[in-house]
């Protein structure tokens, strides 16, 4: 019988090899038995480069047949083409009974035994006229069950500019339930063990976006107590805190722009005490090192002795799997490696690509495995992960496949190499604006900044490229900044051979500037040549 998942248990139990044999076989049965027959966009692109989908056997033949990887913009163009649908094959009606007997070859194959019972059964007791219309009604459950879209994921298009909706079936809310506890369950293993019980908060905004649901879901299952809020949406940021002390929260999840410049600095300026031992989870954005400092910083100021700050990665393309981080200096771990692969690809001059080996950092691309609703194969983040591992972590030995230092979408080499989004160079020097910020970031009397490439003339998409910096001091706007701005246009130019201009403002404007609650790190304003 083939595992649909770990629990938590198993997880830590079992080694990278079986983990990877096991991705294999159901790599393999899922592109032969539910991609293959149902999905429309897989289906075209297999018979346009005369792909034989029983070929591939293993997630590298994807590199070595040369399929495409699919980047956002491919996707958004074909939404519908992405859900799996086995009412229709070619355009052209299913028969029922082939629809069926497909769902039962899958099951059977990837060792689904008690669905694949189910199905034969009614199906037997249909062809055979025994108890029919009750057996047909029990499969058309079945079915609706498995592949009727229930909800959508939005992502958010902060990059690209192309937000697109993932749909998720009641099966896919199913495997989300199961494994988005795992997150949490490795962010406080270590204290866990030694009885310790959380008391919870979700801080992510509210939307149609993976973050808070995926955290609600998991909280709910792990916490002794749970506060479910917004973010500052239906409750202020001063209230959330006064709940957080009244409750007695020692367990924060939300996103590190919110967290840093919003929650923990009303927090710092509040009556706020905290408990002996705090973890916080951030993700949905890049975690900068200044920004887990100060979130720690803030804490133990307020009485914590021990504080974890951990860094969760996902998309709304990954849909029901995660990876988290064991501790911050440590790398990520999928938590759902059966129902979806990470990987990591280079790109070659001729246009083609390949896997990383174990050592190497690359792009990452995610492999379904499992659900059904909206399905991506080869699919590009866009992120780039330095590297790539396998065997145990050297921070809490968990073996198994993990990678460190996720980079989210917006970064300089991401967008530049993949996306196709903004070349990321300004007058004619490459920039690696992610590095620059932390290296700005890391100046004490910096709180907060914004990078952003414009043109000198912005009506003239020809002009001088310039990169502009709007800095939040660490003090009033009007003060005397001329060092600062001296000792940032020296960082910056010595990093990046770029002088860049400096603007001084407020805390308060510069994130109204940079977006509220989800902070727009870095920003590329340049007018494009009609």
């Amino acid at each position: 019988m083939t595992r649909t998942t770990f629990t938590f248990e198993e997880l830590k139990r079992t080694d990278h090899r079986e983990i990877r044999e096991l991705q294999q076989r159901k790599f393999r049965a899922f592109i032969r038995y539910q991609v293959w027959p149902n999905h429309p966009y897989y289906r075209r692109l297999f018979k346009e480069h005369g792909i034989d989908p029983y070929d591939i056997t293993q997630i590298e033949d994807w590199a070595r047949y040369n399929i495409p990887l699919v980047r956002k913009s491919d996707y958004k163009d074909n939404l519908r083409e992405f859900v799996l649908n086995p009412s229709e094959v070619d355009g052209s009606p299913r028969e029922p009974a082939d629809i069926i007997r497909g769902l039962m070859d899958y099951t059977k194959e990837v060792g689904r035994d008690n669905d694949y019972r189910f199905i034969r059964n009614n199906g037997l007791r249909v062809k055979l006229g025994l108890g029919a219309d009750a057996a047909m009604a029990r499969l058309r459950d079945f079915m609706t069950y498995t592949y009727s879209p229930l909800q959508f994921w939005l992502s958010s298009g902060r990059a690209s500019g192309l937000p697109s909706p993932v749909f998720l079936t009641r099966y896919d809310h199913d495997l989300l339930k199961r494994n988005c506890v795992k997150v949490g369950q490795l962010a406080i293993d270590p204290w866990a063990k030694k009885g310790w019980e959380m008391v919870s908060m979700n801080l992510f905004p509210y939307a149609p976006h993976l973050g808070w649901h995926a955290v609600n879901l998991g909280l709910r299952q792990m916490s002794k107590f749970y506060v479910a809020t917004s973010a500052g949406g239906a409750i202020p940021t001063e209230k959330l805190v006064e709940l957080a002390k009244v409750f007695k929260v020692n367990g924060f999840a939300g996103m590190p722009s919110y967290m840093r410049n919003r929650f923990f600095r009303t927090m710092a300026t509040s009556d706020y005490e905290a408990p002996e031992r705090v973890v916080v989870l951030l993700a949905g954005e890049k975690i900068y090192p200044r920004v887990a400092d100060d979130i720690r910083e803030t804490l133990m100021e307020k009485g914590a002795r021990e504080v974890r700050v951990i860094g969760g990665y996902a998309s709304s393309e990954s849909k029901f799997s995660f990876a988290v981080q064991c501790n911050y200096e440590g790398p990520y771990h999928s938590v759902s490696p059966l129902m979806m692969s990470w990987e990591f690809v280079r790109f070659n001059d001729d246009g083609t690509y390949d896997f990383v080996s174990e050592g190497e950092g690359g792009h990452v691309v995610l492999f379904h495995l499992d659900g059904t609703g909206t399905v991506f194969e080869g699919f590009l983040l866009g992120d780039v992960s330095s590297k790539y591992e396998l065997g145990k972590c050297p921070h809490c030995g968990l073996d198994g496949p993990f990678f460190w230092d996720i980079g989210r979408t917006n970064d300089a080499q991401a967008q530049m190499e993949v996306m196709g989004i903004s070349e990321k160079k300004v007058k004619g020097a490459t920039v690696n604006l992610s590095a620059l910020r932390t290296d700005l970031l890391a100046l004490d009397a910096i709180e907060e900044l914004q990078i952003e490439i414009a043109k000198e003339d912005m009506h003239d998409p020809y002009s001088m490229d310039v990169l502009n910096l709007y800095v939040a001091p660490k003090g009033p706007p009007n003060g005397d900044y001329t060092g600062l701005i001296r000792e940032i246009q020296r960082i910056t130019k010595n990093s990046t051979e770029v002088t860049p201009r400096v603007f001084i403002m407020g805390f308060e404007e510069l994130l109204e500037r940079a977006g509220g609650m989800k902070f727009m790190e870095v920003c590329d304003v340049r007018p494009r040549p009609s």
